[in-house]
């Protein structure tokens, strides 16, 4: 039976290899340029891939022998993970047809849309600029409002993809897609909110003493009372990165750095090459191009491809050390393991990487080894550094609580008022006074919630393993050591958990690596106790 199942997988390997190598050119084409004939491309590639995992009698061997069980642990692993394939493309295939369309056309709305302050374009880093910078509530108030315009312009389109979302899971027998998604990810709903409800308890009070201390200095700046507060005065249109506690300003410790040699140096320290694929990159912003950041790695071959937008500042430096260890890790993949399971482990192990190095661009040691900045310097505002990325990594919790529970609710009732649902989270969650009579899709302003469904959850999880990560490296490896003094750190990473590929769930591929699966405790000592 086992060379009949591998004869199989590998014929149906050999064709999504060629579908996911496609599809990843086509959207890369896309998200770079921004134009409607990638569109084009993006969905028949997309409706490919479809066909491929739409074929039931397929489907049907998969399920039997699965149900069977297999005792070769890696074929039996590629057949769970083939499963989830198919069973998340069994819709209609006009239904498909339309999501596909659907989210082609999102990706360009979102790409391409500028809005305009006195009459001139502006872009999303532009936006963030006048956010952080302006002392004027009517100019802040001004460029929050202009973000938000793509909003209105693509609700309609959202609110459609959630309906047809719902309807796949809803046909597949799952309660709604919210659920349907977590299933096909391997995430128990309930343990994830029973894990997100404690850091909701744990971070909740800590939030709101930071906060106030950013309350105050955000009404001085301002000129303003406290409560007069809204949400154009937190220096981010989602409040989802942390004004300053203090006057410290570490971007302009940034002003005249090279990001790319910094990221280079970065991975260099802990045994990682980078430099092949920082040359496929595009990190740099122009007009037409996707706005964001992201990684993406094409046909799991190693031709892994970054894009950014960068400038020389703290938050950029920090995307493209976040960025970037998504691409460690495509990078590091053993390509010897079947098609199937050349993937990270899960998408919260790569957030993982992702956020253990993204971290760094606020850590004394790297910025006075690495980015070269006076250590004195650094030594005087050692402690506000860290109370500042305290409050950045309080701030991301509340932020994803605003967007987990948005997305439960909103696949559990889509016909709801959504409008008032999201200010009702974010002032529950983020303690942020909703604008007066507004009655807006805001929450369709965020890309996330069309394009990255059922996500965000995974940056938190992400980020929990992140810390137990950079405690097994500096405490169990590095006898006390920071991560970046300790090169069998990265060797560490690419044996115990990039070469594994897929081969195991994610919390078993975190045991796998340290010895525990995934313990919120190291997470919540560095960032919410304030031990540090």
């Amino acid at each position: 039976m086992h060379d009949e199942i591998r004869s199989f997988i590998n014929g149906i390997t050999e064709k999504l290899a060629e579908i996911e190598e496609g599809g990843a050119i086509a959207w890369w084409n896309l998200a770079t340029t921004g134009k409607e004939e990638y569109q084009k491309e993006a969905v028949e590639w997309q409706m490919k891939s479809h066909a491929l995992f739409h074929d039931k009698e397929n489907f049907e061997k998969i399920k039997v022998w699965r149900e069977q069980g297999v005792d070769d642990p890696i074929l039996a692993r590629e057949l769970e993970i083939l499963y989830r394939a198919y069973l998340s493309n069994q819709e209609d295939e006009k239904i498909a047809e339309q999501v596909a369309k659907l989210e082609a056309e999102l990706e360009g709305d979102y790409s391409n849309y500028r809005g305009e302050i006195d009459g001139k374009k502006v872009s999303n880093n532009d936006i963030k600029q006048i956010l952080k910078k302006s002392t004027e509530s009517g100019r802040s108030e001004q460029a929050w409002l202009t973000s938000k315009g793509i909003g209105p312009l693509v609700c309609d389109k959202v609110l459609k993809l959630v309906e047809l979302r719902n309807g796949i899971a809803k046909d597949l027998g799952y309660r709604d897609y919210y659920a349907f998604s977590l299933d096909l990810q391997e995430i128990d709903e309930n343990e994830l909110f029973e894990i997100l409800d404690e850091l909701d308890r744990l971070t909740k009070e800590p939030f709101r003493e930071l906060k106030a201390i950013v309350d105050e200095r955000l009404a001085d700046k301002f000129g303003i009372e406290v409560s007069e507060l809204r949400p154009w005065h937190y220096h981010d249109p989602f409040f989802q990165e942390a004004p300053p506690l203090s006057e410290l300003d570490l971007d302009a410790l940034f002003r005249d750095a090279d990001i790319e040699a910094l990221t280079v140096e970065t991975y260099k320290r802990v045994g990682m090459e980078i430099e092949p694929f920082l040359k496929t990159s595009d990190l740099y912003e122009r007009e037409g191009k996707n706005q964001h950041a992201f990684c993406m790695m094409v046909g799991r071959k190693k031709d892994v491809r970054i894009l950014c937008n960068i400038k020389p500042d703290h938050n950029w430096t920090g995307t493209m050390l976040h960025e970037f260890g998504h691409g460690v890790y495509d990078w590091y993949l053993d390509r010897d393991l079947p098609y199937v399971l050349i993937s990270p482990a899960h998408t919260n192990s790569t957030e993982a990487i992702a956020m253990l190095f993204g971290r760094l661009n606020s850590n004394p040691l790297w910025l006075t080894d690495i980015l070269g900045a006076d250590a004195n310097e650094v030594g005087k505002i050692r402690k506000e550094i860290f109370e500042q990325q305290r409050l950045s990594m309080l701030v991301f919790v509340r932020w994803m609580l605003v967007m987990a529970n948005f997305e439960r609710a909103l696949y559990a009732d889509p016909n709801q008022n959504l409008n008032k649902l999201w200010w009702d989270l974010v002032e529950e969650h983020q303690m942020i006074t909703r604008p007066e009579g507004r009655d807006m899709p805001d929450y369709a302003t965020k890309l996330h919630i069309a394009l990255a469904p059922v996500y965000y959850h995974n940056y938190m999880l992400g980020e929990m393993t992140a810390s137990q990560l950079q405690h097994h490296i500096e405490q169990k490896i590095g006898g006390g050591r920071q991560m970046i003094e300790v090169p069998e750190g990265g060797k560490f990473l690419i044996d115990k958990l990039f070469r594994e590929g897929k081969k195991r769930p994610w919390n078993e591929a975190l045991e796998f690596a340290t010895g525990e699966k995934l313990k919120p405790a190291y997470f919540v000592e560095q960032f919410v106790t304030g031990k540090g």
